[in-house]
């Protein structure tokens, strides 16, 4: 028809390349491509999205992974995506609804959804972004201490044994949480691999002075335990909730079933215990602890001095 704009086809290299990159080219990419800015102009106004001067869509809504590559690409090379953007590529939280870029040589102007700042990384991954265990160090800057044993636990999960973050933090003279991070990292060290397993060591364990449980071994089968006392016969599981739901409420149910037929006693406790009562939690705990062959005596700790125990 008389005054319609031609349908532009782009290259299929060009287009192989959008597709590895979340739909998403930077100028400079499409010009290599062998399109002209006339071109561009032409094509933002009939099918591709401008997300920024010189990064463009080619599809009308771009995903988290595309506004991600969009960052690292207005940012320039060596770029690449850090902090809760990075954690989330390497699955160890929730996609942010920011991202932060690294750039190694210049300073770009943020604007939302991307938070650009001048720092050097060494980069991993398509999209680039922070290494594991620098993504951890970076993000522990600023996060809350139970958020941080979630994170360093998901990071041990993920392959970054303790000993290899702590290695990596001794080569940051200036960390702002240095001694935080590593009384975490020896928490985590030992098999801690949640807020609550921090508490219940400390509170209740250790504060009491109860024997050192194994972490994160399976007395049997394939069920690993948050605290086994295996010399005593003895598990104490620790729940976020008061009850898991679904299928995790019959895992444990049948995890608890194979240690009682192994003739292992299985206490079971969540947050208000650990929080609001770790000195009862830790009197009934010693008690079958005794009952089982523990000839040692729980101490008084300063919440608790004062009471006796029975």
């Amino acid at each position: 028809m008389a005054g319609m704009i031609p349908r532009t086809k782009v290259p299929s290299a060009l287009l192989r390349r959008a597709e590895n990159q979340a739909w998403v080219l930077s100028r400079e990419q499409v010009l290599a491509g062998g399109l002209s800015d006339r071109v561009i102009t032409r094509l933002i106004r009939t099918d591709w999205l401008q997300l920024a001067p010189g990064v463009y869509s080619l599809r009308p809504e771009p995903s988290w992974l595309g506004l991600g590559w969009a960052g690292v690409l207005l940012a320039g090379p060596g770029s690449c995506l850090g902090l809760a953007a990075a954690a989330y590529l390497h699955r160890l939280m929730p996609a942010p609804d920011r991202f932060a870029i690294w750039s190694p040589d210049r300073q770009v102007r943020s604007r939302e959804p991307w938070v650009f700042s001048r720092h050097r990384r060494d980069a991993v991954g398509h999209p680039p972004r922070t290494t594991l265990v620098r993504t951890v160090l970076d993000l522990a800057a600023t996060q809350r201490t139970d958020a941080l044993v979630n994170l360093l636990a998901a990071a041990v999960g993920r392959g970054a044994p303790a000993a290899m973050i702590r290695e990596a933090l001794a080569e940051l003279p200036r960390h702002p949480r240095r001694q935080l991070l590593t009384e975490l990292l020896a928490d985590v060290g030992d098999g801690v691999r949640s807020p609550l397993e921090r508490h219940y060591l400390h509170r209740v364990e250790g504060a009491h002075g109860l024997p050192v449980a194994l972490r994160q071994e399976s007395p049997v089968g394939a069920f690993a335990t948050d605290a086994w006392y295996a010399e005593f016969g003895t598990v104490v599981e620790l729940d976020g909730r008061t009850w898991h739901e679904g299928a995790a409420r019959f895992r444990d149910q049948t995890r608890d079933n194979r240690h009682t037929e192994a003739g292992l006693d299985t206490l079971r406790y969540g947050w208000s215990d650990t929080l609001d009562r770790p000195c009862t939690m830790a009197r009934r705990i010693a008690s079958v602890l005794s009952r089982n062959g523990w000839r040692g005596r729980p101490h008084d700790c300063p919440r608790c001095a004062g009471r006796r125990w029975v």
